[in-house]
């Protein structure tokens, strides 16, 4: 009994040790973002030893335009969020439940996807859109991202039609109902927690990405976030604090979107979104 209670206490320090680590990068941001300038890096402590400067989140708020750059990062985000669970729900649905020549190799070759990095392909992506006209453009940016989340999206969907009886695909059939009654009326209402996990997963990354739209943007006017929170460090001497402030404004919409759909995320994972 006592060798349990001490083996518990102890998985419970090591997690508390870990999250306080987690935890640490964020708060410094925080305790960062109310200092002066010259106090950033002047101590060990994590938030002001004086007074709390807040003028510094009203002044990034006005040199942000803060409204615009928000603008542009939700309609990149929701359009990306809606073709990811679009097409990939019926690549899923198709591995996992109808049988095409080559089904198994095709899952497969997406499944290779995920291990080639995003930025090996980014010269010849780069290329293939100027040619087609999209760079300097958010479709530019939305078609690349719903293309980088495939591989996962792919795996998770079809792994989680698998889990579901084939007995009611069998049924659906009998009854006469084509393959895309079948998906949209039975399936996709019953995978409402993977398409959860999927787009909490892939609302962080689309949210967040700055190298792709570094490298496709040169328009102000079509910056997201991240960008506009570069645009902040244009001085000779960089001000942490309002470099800071600038990107802690730019991760709320994600910690409340994780906040509301975590739930839903959890539901996801173990409901068998990821069972192979």
């Amino acid at each position: 009994m006592k060798r349990g209670i001490s083996a518990k206490m102890i998985s419970y320090a090591i997690l508390l040790l870990w999250s306080a680590i987690c935890v640490y990068p964020l708060l410094w941001m925080i305790g960062a973002s109310f200092k002066e300038p010259s106090e950033v890096f002047a101590g060990y402590a994590l938030f002001p030893t004086g007074a709390w400067n807040w003028h510094t989140y009203v002044d990034v708020w006005d040199r942000m335009h803060f409204f615009r750059y928000f603008v542009n990062s939700v309609n990149v985000t929701f359009w990306t969020l809606v073709g990811i669970n679009l097409f990939y729900t019926m690549a899923g649905f198709a591995f996992a439940k109808l049988r095409f020549p080559g089904s198994a190799f095709w899952f497969y070759i997406f499944l290779a996807m995920m291990f080639v990095p995003g930025i090996t392909i980014m010269i010849p992506l780069y290329l293939t859109e100027n040619e087609l006209h999209l760079l300097n453009t958010h479709l530019g940016l939305i078609l690349p991202l719903v293309n980088g989340s495939a591989p996962l999206a792919v795996f998770l969907f079809r792994n989680y039609f698998r889990s579901i009886p084939h007995e009611i695909y069998e049924s659906v059939r009998l009854d006469g109902a084509g393959i895309f009654r079948t998906l949209f009326r039975i399936y996709i209402p019953l995978a409402l927690p993977a398409m959860a996990t999927i787009t909490i997963t892939n609302f962080l990354g689309s949210w967040n990405s700055l190298v792709l739209p570094m490298v496709m943007l040169n328009d102000s006017k079509l910056f997201t976030l991240p960008l506009a929170v570069l645009l902040l460090d244009s001085g000779v001497f960089r001000q942490w604090n309002v470099l800071m402030a600038g990107a802690l404004i730019s991760i709320v919409p994600v910690v409340l979107a994780f906040l509301f759909f975590q739930k839903y995320y959890i539901q996801g994972l173990s409901a068998g979104a990821i069972k192979s």
